[in-house]
């Protein structure tokens, strides 16, 4: 205790009189706030030269040492001397780094002289906490504004201001000209963290206005804690109505200014977007104004600007300024809108049409015959027009007529070219000269007032003039020539057609008779003798030909290139066996399912583990189920002496993306695998099925059936609930994410794994180079060098093509995303094809490549619908993209042509007319038809910055369609950040944003965000994920570890394999590593599927020993070891501060590690675990682990499946749960 404080007790002691302050008078203020986590004064205002200050963190001064004494120069007291605390040189006190634990009552004694009494004051310390973002955040809007645009599809916002201390009051108004109106529906408080989070909930956001609306979120704060108190959402409807409003035309001409005009009233805010179309709700949005906030305005597109008036303005006009402009403004009680249709126009160079014969001249003479040709053109004129000739006086209109016009129109980019090309004829008694012109219909003219004269002057000789190129008596013969060789040719069909019918007629009473129709054969298979017999055999050998010939063709003309049409193989020849896994009849095993390898392909049907008559072959996208089904094909055709198919009677194998709106399996038989002109009708073919000894129905695609969702119920659906053809084998495939909804407890199913290294190997070898070793090291090499491109050629559809294109092209080497990958390869499809094609081609070509904005529609739509689209009209088609755009894409193999038939039964159809073949159109494989929906996804979110994808994708399952996603993040970085931020607010969509991430390529600057924001919630690997997936999640934990962004934990789930090189490395079930040097704060190891031996648990204890960053490890499930005895790894985690804790379930309590002596002791009572205790647990977790193989046979697999899947999540969130409590959280004083 210093001299001074001994001084300033005694005077207390002997009564000596001192003065008081008041709580916020005085010399110092009450309450002041400090700031959390910085250095903090406690500020007070003392006369200067004065004798002494000393500081407390009580009010019992009398009987406590000071926190600082300072008097003189001299600083001394135990806060001063811990480094806690200072002394400013005026007195106040100095907290160097403010926590919570500062929030008190601090005394002062302040002593002017030796002479005074001493002067005591008693100041309150409030520590406030503030949010992590400086404003209120309206959840429509991010974190990065106070000021944003949204369209809302529902009128329901919530705004909120973050953790903060003291609690930060929150409500919202809806602003308007005439004041504030307030528009609370709901305000809370919660306590979270370190402080509170507040929010305000506005249930009706078009409560005062139809259109838009200008809502300010308001907080109230003291102190004020916040940058910004108030933040402001300029809300708009979605669905707005702009039927209502008449459209104002502006023609432009370019490279001129374009202002357009909105409003003169006194508004608040302002809207200005823009459309090709005012019907499509793909509206750019340009710019938006708030006067509320100092004239705030956002301009989101080039080349705009806001002018007086709240007009648009554009210096200067270019060809893509055309379009629709919309304005929206109001007052916040009243809004409405200006539409304007800007027409960007080019006038003609020379600004008038030039007639052929007239040398560029406006006007001319033409010496002319009594009939001829006349030629107008304009050039270079923008928009697109219509010419017309006319004679310019009333009084000739009769003496000259025209026909037979012909206008073409070269486009040029932005500009036309427009040709009109007329025959005309002057009477007989015409007069020798006549005035004509050449021009815009006044009815289209637009900003165009263009006409060229010319004077014709009948020449008395007929000839006609040189510039004539017909002479009109030859084409006049010539035309009458065409039009007898056309009626001749119409007569002959119709003689022909005629023909038919008759014949067809005469000739269907006979064919009854013989046995060709329905009703005799049905008759002739009624009858129980033996010419029956024989004629229902000889209808199967019949039916059992036609089959395998239809087969013949499909699985002959395999083509693993889309624009190698001319390189067709038989699937033998290029069908190689990738991985198969069958459902392990346990089912679930501690919450996870059991797949057992089959070693070939021919097992699906003869392995005993598989034996039903109801299987399930599953996959990802391109992972070859359809070529499976065609090697079945094949083997079945040809007997192949090692498949099971070889003594199966019939086959049957059927698209099920062919068979929308065929309720009956017999018609879809004889409508997609007979031949147009069959005999075999329906009835015969139930017939043959039934009574045929052995039959195996192949379900392709059950992914792509149109009628999956229907309320009918189709034979498709009940052949897989095993409702009819109970004693048939059933094979379907499908998607591993689209199992059918129902079907039987007893279902096998067999999922396809993808290429491992020997399978690429021997594909190379079987389809690609032969026998050329060199060649297969070379492909193989460039896969062993990029392990990125390794993960996606395990997809065999990817390899295969890579395989194939490779051999040409080294470039595939160094891709390193499935967009680059996917972008390079369309690119090569393009290339191939435009090097075949003439020079005077490749423009159009290459303007095909790069424009496909129609197919990129017609592809997300097909998506985002209700029900995905698989196949198209080809009339449709072509409608949409255009003739030669569809002609190029079929050359290129990207869309594929396939004939349907469609059968009329309904009474009073023609014969005729009863059956019709059609041709549909598809993608060649649907990763093309989600790459270009991809493009349509980057191209709307660019238009509609704003948008809430919330609603907009709600139809798009990332599960489902999740190259979709992939492909969008890949194509555009700007777009990428919205779809991950999307894919994090759904459930499990952390996992899949980070494959979305890794889509970027080169710098990640501007996902940094994004990652760090992932890694702070944490990163599972769990080992029910895909390979894919896992590989995905290491990559993510790369990417941090170099950009150095901290990891709060990883938690390895039930992937847990050994720990390898020396304790460095965990490795996992999938053959991934988890190394020490990745600086992760807290991991996490479950395993709930295998007990833990006690070298494994030794051997993560030193893995962690190795980790320096590491300070919580956790053990979940399987029961360690009760002692560890290997003092260095103990003494190594010691040295580190990391505890280790252990729990079966989320039903026991947690142990911690004593890293003195080894051994568990109960977290709470600190209570030493006995071998007892120990050995019960283990014996429960072994009965836990069993409880899936018994829950198998009492429940369908279905219901089982989702109720152990949670069970699974619920164990699994055992460890997450505790994991993410907050960082700075004493973990000790908690438990």
């Amino acid at each position: 205790m210093s001299t001074l404080t001994k001084f300033f007790l005694t005077l207390v002691a002997l009564g000596t009189p001192y003065s008081f302050g008041e709580r916020g008078n005085g010399k110092c203020h009450s309450p002041q706030y400090l700031e959390r986590g910085k250095s903090g004064t406690v500020n007070c205002l003392f006369n200067e030269d004065f004798f002494a200050v000393l500081w407390y963190n009580t009010t019992e001064y009398a009987t406590n040492d000071p926190l600082v004494d300072y008097h003189g120069s001299s600083k001394t007291g135990i806060g001063y001397d811990s480094g806690e605390f200072d002394v400013h040189t005026n007195g106040s006190l100095i907290i160097n780094h403010v926590s919570l634990e500062h929030e008190q009552s601090f005394s002062v004694v302040y002593i002017q002289s030796e002479e005074d009494s001493p002067a005591v004051t008693e100041i309150e310390v409030v520590v406030v906490v503030k949010p992590s973002v400086s404003f209120p955040v309206f959840d429509k809007c991010g974190n990065v504004t106070n000021v944003c645009y949204a369209v809302l599809n529902r009128p329901s916002v919530e705004c909120t201001v973050g953790v903060s201390k003291p609690v930060i009051p929150v409500h919202a108004v809806v602003r308007t000209a005439t004041g504030d109106i307030n528009i609370t529906d709901r305000s809370t408080f919660k306590a979270e963290g370190l402080g509170y989070t507040s929010r305000v909930i506005i249930q009706d956001v078009f409560k005062f206005s139809n259109i838009l609306s200008l809502l300010v979120c308001k907080a109230s704060t003291l102190p004020r804690i916040l940058e910004n108190d108030e933040s402001f959402l300029l809300a708009q409807k979605a669905n707005y109505s702009l039927s209502s409003k008449d459209v104002t035309t502006r023609y432009i001409e370019v490279n001129t200014k374009m202002e357009l005009s909105c409003t003169t009233a006194n508004v608040v805010f302002v809207v200005w977007k823009k459309t090709v179309l005012l019907d499509d709700p793909a509206q750019k949005l340009l710019l938006y104004s708030v006067n509320s906030v100092e004239r705030f305005t956002e301009i989101l597109a080039d080349n705009f600007s806001l002018g007086d008036n709240a007009s648009l303005i554009v210096e200067t006009a270019e060809v893509k300024h055309h379009g629709n402009y919309i304005c929206l403004f109001g007052d916040g009680l009243n809004d409405d809108m200006q539409i304007y249709e800007v027409v960007i126009f080019v006038n003609p160079i020379p600004p008038y049409p030039v007639i052929k014969g007239c040398s560029d001249e406006r006007y001319c003479v033409l010496d002319v015959g009594y009939a001829g040709i006349l030629t107008c053109t304009v050039r270079g004129i923008r928009p697109n027009v219509s010419l017309e000739w006319v004679a310019i006086h009333k009084r000739d209109e009769t003496k000259i007529s025209f026909s037979n016009h012909q206008l073409t129109v070269k486009d040029n980019g932005e500009t036309f070219d427009v040709t009109l090309i007329s025959m005309y004829r002057i009477k007989d008694d015409s007069r020798n000269r006549l005035n004509i012109e050449c021009k815009v219909p006044l009815s289209v003219s637009g900003p165009f007032h263009l006409a060229t004269r010319i004077d014709v002057i009948l020449k008395t000789d007929y000839e006609l003039h040189p510039t004539e190129s017909v002479d009109f008596s030859n084409t006049v013969a010539t035309f009458i020539w065409i039009i007898a060789a056309s009626l001749c040719l119409f007569f002959l069909i119709l003689t022909v057609v005629a023909v038919v019918i008759i014949k067809h007629v005469w000739t269907g009473p006979r064919k009854k008779k013989t046995g060709g129709g329905d009703s005799t054969e049905m008759k002739l298979m009624s009858k129980e003798n033996d010419s029956d017999g024989n004629r229902l055999s000889g209808l199967k050998d019949q039916f059992i030909k036609e089959v395998k010939g239809k087969y013949r063709d499909v699985y002959d003309s395999v083509q693993p290139i889309p624009y190698i049409q001319d390189r067709l193989y038989c699937v033998d020849k290029v069908f190689v066996e990738g991985g198969f896994e069958f459902l392990d009849s346990a089912g679930w095993v501690g919450g996870r399912e059991i797949w057992k390898s089959l070693e070939t392909y021919g097992m699906v049907f003869d392995a005993a583990e598989v034996s039903s008559s109801r299987r399930i072959l599953e996959g990802e996208p391109g992972y070859g189920k359809t070529t499976v089904t065609l090697q079945f094909a094949y083997d079945w055709c040809n007997r192949t002496p090692t498949s099971a198919l070889r003594d199966i009677d019939i086959l049957i194998l059927l698209r099920l993306r062919q068979l929308g709106g065929v309720p009956s399996i017999f018609k879809a038989i004889k409508r997609f695998i007979l031949p147009k002109d069959s005999t075999i009708s329906e009835a015969v073919i139930e017939q043959i099925l039934r009574n045929s000894k052995s039959v195996v129905v192949i379900l392709d695609g059950f992914d792509e059936y149109p009628d999956q969702d229907s309320t009918t119920i189709t034979d498709v659906m009940a052949i897989i609930a095993r409702e009819i053809f109970q004693d048939v084998e059933v094979v379907t495939t499908t998607r591993s994410s689209c199992l059918p909804k129902k079907y039987p407890p007893l279902t096998k199913r067999i999922r396809l794994t993808g290429f491992d290294d020997k399978a690429r190997r021997y594909y190379i070898r079987k389809a690609v180079v032969g026998d050329d070793d060199e060649e297969i090291r070379k492909i193989k090499g460039y896969l062993d060098d990029n392990p990125i491109l390794s993960d996606l050629c395990q997809v065999p559809l990817l390899f295969v093509i890579f395989a194939h294109m490779t051999h040409e092209s080294e470039q595939f080497r160094k891709l390193n995303s499935v967009t680059s990958f996917f972008r390079y390869m369309i690119s090569c499809f393009h290339s191939h094809m435009r090097n075949k094609m003439k020079d005077e081609n490749v423009f159009k070509y290459e303007l095909f490549e790069t424009n496909h904005h129609d197919l990129d529609k017609l592809a997300f739509e097909a998506f985002s619908g209700q029900c995905q689209r698989i196949f198209w009209d080809k009339e449709e088609m072509c409608q949409v993209v255009g003739q030669e755009f569809y002609d190029q894409y079929i050359r290129i193999g990207i869309l594929v042509e396939e004939e349907s038939v469609d059968i009329i039964d309904d009474p009073g159809t023609p014969i005729t007319e009863h059956v019709q073949y059609k041709t549909e159109v598809r993608f060649y494989h649907k990763l093309f038809c989600e790459w270009y929906a991809a493009h349509y996804l980057v191209g709307y979110l660019k238009q509609n910055p704003s948008i809430d994808l919330t609603d907009f994708l709600k139809n798009l399952d990332p599960f489902d369609v999740q190259y979709l996603y992939r492909f969008a993040c890949g194509i555009n970085s700007e777009s990428a950040k919205k779809i991950i931020n999307f894919l994090k607010k759904i459930e499990g969509g952390n996992k899949f944003a980070i494959l979305c991430i890794l889509e970027q390529t080169g710098k990640i600057d501007s996902i940094k965000e994004t990652i760090r924001q992932l890694c702070n919630t944490g990163v599972v690997i769990s080992g029910h994920d895909s390979l894919l997936l896992q590989r995905s999640s290491m990559q993510l934990l790369e990417i941090a570890t170099r950009n150095e962004i901290p990891i709060k934990y990883v938690n390895l789930n039930d992937c847990f394999l050994s720990v390898e090189q020396s304790g460095t490395v965990i490795k996992t079930t999938s053959g991934f590593v988890f190394t020490s040097r990745i600086p992760v704060e807290k991991l996490a190891v479950a395993l709930y599927n295998k007990e833990m031996t006690d070298h494994e648990a030794t051997a993560i204890l030193e893995f962690s020993s190795m980790c320096m960053s590491l300070r919580h490890l956790r053990f979940g499930g399987s029961v360690p070891p009760l002692v560890f005895w290997n003092e260095s790894i103990l003494s190594a985690l010691k040295s580190n501060k990391t505890k280790v804790f252990w729990r079966l379930n989320r039903e026991q309590s947690w142990y911690l590690l004593n890293l003195q002596t080894g051994r568990w002791e109960s977290e709470k009572s600190r209570k030493e675990a006995n071998n007892e205790t120990f050995q019960r647990m283990r014996l429960k977790f072994r009965q836990e682990m069993l409880a899936g193989s018994e829950d198998f046979h009492k429940c369908e697999i279905k219901e089982m499946r989702e109720r152990l899947r949670r069970q699974a999540l619920k164990r699994s969130d055992n460890i997450n749960d505790d994991i993410n409590q907050d960082k700075h959280e004493d973990i000790t004083s908690v438990r």
